[in-house]
This record gives C-alpha cells, structure tokens and sequence, in this order.
C-alpha cells in the first residue's frame, strides 16, 4: 500500500468516526432528551467539537503534518470562486424543482417546500458555527494531512468528504452542491493558505443560499422569486466566466482541476469505502 493509500484510509476512518459519534446522538438520542430542540443543537455541536474531532485528532495524530504556504491570487479569482457558488446553487434549484415536480406528479408531498422562520441559533450555526467548524476540519486539517500527495488529490478528497456529509443533514440532492462548493474552498486554500478566507466564503454561501432566500420566502413568494431569478443570471454568469478561464486553472504545476486516477484512488480505497457505506446508511435512518 502506498503512503498516498495509507493516509486517504486514515484520514477517512477518522472522518468516519467524528461523524459517528455525532449521529449516533443526532439519529438515535437527540430525540427521547426532554429539552427544547436548540439546546438539543447544541448538546450535539459540543459533542461534534468535544468527541468527535476528538476522535479524528487521535485518530490521525502519526500523520505527518506539513505547513500550509500563503499566498495572494487575483480579485478575478476571488469574484469567480464567489459566483460559481451561485452556480451551484443554481444546479440544486433545478433538481429540486425536479424533484417537487416528480413527488407532485405521483401523488406525494415534498418537504423542501416547509419554510419556517430562521430562530437566532440557527442563524448564528448558518453563518458562523457551521462555517468555521466544517473549514477548519475539511479545508485546514486535511491540507495538513493530504496536500504533501498533490493539490488535485487534496481538493478532490476534500470536497468529496464534505459534500457526502452533508448528504445526512440536508438529503441525497445537496450532495452535488456542497461537493461543487467542498472543490471551490478546497482550490481557494490551495491557491491561499488562508483559511479564515474560506470561512467568509463558506458563510457568504450560507447566507445568500439559506438565510436570505429563506426570510424573502417569509415575506413574500413574488419577491422569492425575483431572488432566485437573480440567483440564476449570477449562476450563469459564473459558470460562463469558469469555462472562458478554466483553462488559467494551475495545480500541480499543470493545467486542470481533476485526475482521472483519483476516482479510483478513492473508489477502492478502504476507508473511503466505509466512510460512504455508513454515511450512506446514516442518510437512509435519517
């Protein structure tokens, strides 16, 4: 086995782990504790922090560590990053109204439709908790443990280990956008080094994605509406500017985003493997 193979399967049993430990509490416990739902919320982000990172640090603690170069890239850069999080917002509308379509259709009822008001916890783990938490582990801990395998290679695992995460908290359809956004903080921390810069990133897209769309639909369909309208023109833009420049994007001394090998890295890598299976299985409980 290659150290590029050992690591993958570490970092991911760590990943496994800290998650486990969350959703044992959050599927299986959360619910039968006679306390009101936010200081369930909390109960569960201490436990994530406490234990389960806990998990992941002893888990992955003989890895070697390398430090993160800093660097500057163009405000062109910056505005493209923050556009094509538009972009992939604006996939997920589609699916979504796909999905509403084909539920309606057969006679079900989707409850992505449910919009509740936004209570100031969840509005504080949206654009703070969430952001920091989540890019501190997928963006910062693992370029310290995977980036010295190639830039391509971190990013990709990065992002993949992100987006299918997220499969259990927000359903199947959000893995393909938090997977796009996983490989645009994931480029920004390679190309950075700055991680409180993928933070803001990462809160901008919470708020623009969750909060904003969700308190307009409160207030008012029409103007909803006009938001995702807007939401779609600068999700085109985004992905026109990406493909007019993909062509400028340099990792590992070479053009592209992606190799073809790291599917099959990952695809048959044990640790990968079981940090799927029991994430898939965790989002059928859920």
């Amino acid at each position: 086995m290659s150290n590029k193979a050992k690591d993958l399967g570490i970092v991911a049993i760590g990943i496994t782990g800290m998650f486990l430990v969350y959703w044992i509490y959050s599927i299986f416990l959360a619910d039968y504790l006679p306390l009101s739902d936010d200081l369930k919320t909390v109960i569960g982000k201490v436990i994530f922090l406490v234990f389960g990172l806990g998990v992941f640090l002893i888990a992955t603690k003989k890895m070697e560590n390398i430090a993160i170069p800093k660097n500057k890239v163009s405000a062109k850069t910056l505005i493209i990053c923050f556009l094509l999080q538009f972009t992939a917002l604006m996939f997920t509308m589609i699916l979504l109204f796909m999905n509403i379509a084909l539920t309606t259709a057969f006679g079900g009822k989707d409850s992505s439709t449910d919009i509740s008001a936004l209570s100031p916890l969840t509005l504080i783990l949206l654009l703070v908790i969430n952001p920091i938490l989540e890019e501190f582990i997928f963006r910062h801990l693992l370029a310290k443990k995977m980036l010295k395998h190639g830039e391509r290679f971190y990013i990709f695992v990065s992002a993949y280990c992100f987006a299918i995460a997220h499969g259990v908290s927000l359903g199947v359809i959000q893995i393909g956008y938090t997977f796009i956004l996983g490989m645009i903080y994931s480029f920004l921390m390679v190309k950075t080094g700055n991680i409180v810069l993928v933070m803001i990133l990462h809160s901008l897209s919470n708020l623009f994605g969750g909060v904003i769309f969700q308190t307009l639909s409160n207030v008012s369909v029409g103007v909803a509406a006009v938001y995702l309208l807007l939401v779609m023109v600068l999700g085109v833009i985004g992905l026109i500017l990406f493909l007019i420049n993909r062509r400028n994007i340099i990792l590992d001394g070479s053009q592209g985003l992606v190799e073809k090998h790291t599917f099959k890295d990952l695809a048959t890598n044990k640790g990968v493997i079981l940090y799927s299976a029991i994430t898939f299985i965790m989002i059928l409980l859920k």
